[in-house]
């Protein structure tokens, strides 16, 4: 009986190293946390393709509006930088606020590869933690198909008032515990 559940296990284990590790694509914010120290501040939104031709994106992302304003969203470098034609629409006029949403799409054929697809445009209005919820992940490949794009989780926008910090000589401080 023990030899049989080892000859199990050591078959079970075969299976999985053979399949070798697993890889996705994702799109994620990057950093996944933000923590803006001027008022006016951007977030960057990215993209791992993992061996996928895409052909466009689009994307909705809750956060607070109580806490920061989106001013807009520009297409980043994965597009702008790749010489293809491509076409970019920033709804932040017509949603919401407390919405990130945008669609692209690249004109000519497709586009692979990792990079940074969309800056998001943002402006302190309050402080508090405002989480970056994505409510839907749209990747779609030559053919129009979904490829089923992961997504990050737990992405922060930290708003926290900045301390100003003064030098001081270690005299000085010394002289504050004296």
């Amino acid at each position: 009986m023990f030899k049989s559940s080892f000859g199990i296990l050591f078959l079970l284990l075969a299976v999985v190293l053979q399949a070798g590790p697993a890889s996705s694509q994702i799109i994620s914010f990057n950093p996944s946390t933000t923590l803006p120290v001027e008022p006016v501040f951007d977030v960057f939104i990215d993209i791992d393709c993992v061996g996928e031709d895409v052909k466009g994106i689009e994307l909705k992302v809750a956060f607070d509006p109580f806490l920061v304003q989106l001013d807009g969203i520009s297409a980043g470098p994965w597009f702008t930088a790749s010489g293809a034609a491509h076409y970019f629409f920033d709804y932040t006029t017509t949603d919401p606020q407390g919405t990130i949403h945008f669609a692209s799409a690249v004109l000519d054929g497709t586009l692979s590869g990792s990079g940074n697809i969309a800056v998001c445009h943002f402006s302190m209005i309050g402080f508090g933690t405002s989480p970056l919820i994505f409510q839907d992940t749209d990747v779609r490949g030559l053919e129009n198909i979904d490829l089923g794009f992961a997504h990050s989780t737990g992405d922060l926008i930290i708003l926290d008032p900045v301390v100003e910090l003064q030098p001081r000589a270690f005299g000085a401080i010394k002289a504050i515990y004296r």
